[in-house]
């Protein structure tokens, strides 16, 4: 008798996220580079909908879930990076920075237990489990390297939590008005490496995405399915965010203004 393998989770993955996401992640990338005034609020943005995903992700790791869509859910967590400029990332001492680091512990538990456990109480035998290119399946080698990867991530992210907490009592401690006043205005920088780095784990997330969903023949997330307000909300969102970043930069002519180009630190 032929394995009844579970159909894929539309609300997670479908195509209506999926393209909701990428057009995300182009967004940020471009409001980065071209308008980092709105940088934080696209950076917002994104953390709301890695943490509705990563929830729903949460409440459909259990007996009878396919495995595979957790692990291609865990893909769409880390689609793009948080900033070109280093800004998004060493800055704990703001709220969506402290925010995203929670953010991220939270990941690196899910992956502790996913890895550990998960993947034995979601499997099912006969159906595919294929986690990487080349047929890679999720055990073995795979599996062995999730738990290394999981545990040191949750090794930084708790240490840099720590220092989340120290670094915002030590603004506090100096004054509530220092976290509200105004930057000086600079020319805008970009990282080349970041940026390099950024549009290539775009690209292959996405292909990885795409190619995961196919190899493991997961039914139930295609264009038939788009039309649930699960997909058609972060299709909307991500969408328009990606058309409206696009418009004001063309119409602005943002990509005209001088800005500065750094490679490792070095101004160019």
């Amino acid at each position: 008798m032929a394995t009844q393998c579970p159909s894929g989770n539309s609300d997670l993955y479908g195509i209506g996220v999926r393209v909701g996401l990428y057009a995300q992640w182009v967004a940020t990338l471009l409001v980065t580079v071209f308008d980092p005034k709105t940088e934080s609020t696209y950076r917002i943005a994104n953390l709301i909908i890695q943490w509705s995903i990563f929830l729903g992700l949460c409440t459909q790791s259990s007996q009878g879930d396919p495995v595979v869509g957790a692990i291609i859910t865990q893909y769409l967590l880390f689609g793009s990076l948080s900033s070109v400029t280093g800004d998004g990332i060493k800055h704990f001492s703001h709220f969506s920075g402290i925010f995203r680091v929670v953010f991220y512990t939270a990941v690196a538990a899910y992956g502790c237990w996913f890895w550990y456990e998960g993947v034995d109480v979601m499997s099912i035998e006969g159906c595919p489990d294929i986690a990487f290119f080349s047929g890679v399946t999720i055990h073995g080698w795979f599996r062995t390297l999730g738990k290394v990867v999981s545990v040191l991530g949750l090794v930084v992210c708790v240490s840099l939590l720590f220092y989340s907490v120290y670094a915002t009592a030590t603004r506090f401690s100096n004054g509530l008005r220092e976290g509200f006043e105004r930057r000086p205005k600079v020319r805008p920088q970009v990282e080349l490496a970041l940026l390099v780095l950024s549009m290539a784990l775009i690209g292959i997330s996405i292909y990885l995405v795409e190619h995961l969903i196919m190899v493991n023949n997961v039914d139930g997330v295609g264009i038939p399915e788009i039309g649930t307000v699960g997909q058609l909300i972060p299709l909307l969102a991500g969408g328009l965010g990606c058309a409206m970043s696009i418009w004001k930069i063309l119409v602005h002519r943002l990509f005209l203004r001088k800005r500065c180009w750094f490679l490792f630190g070095y101004h160019l």
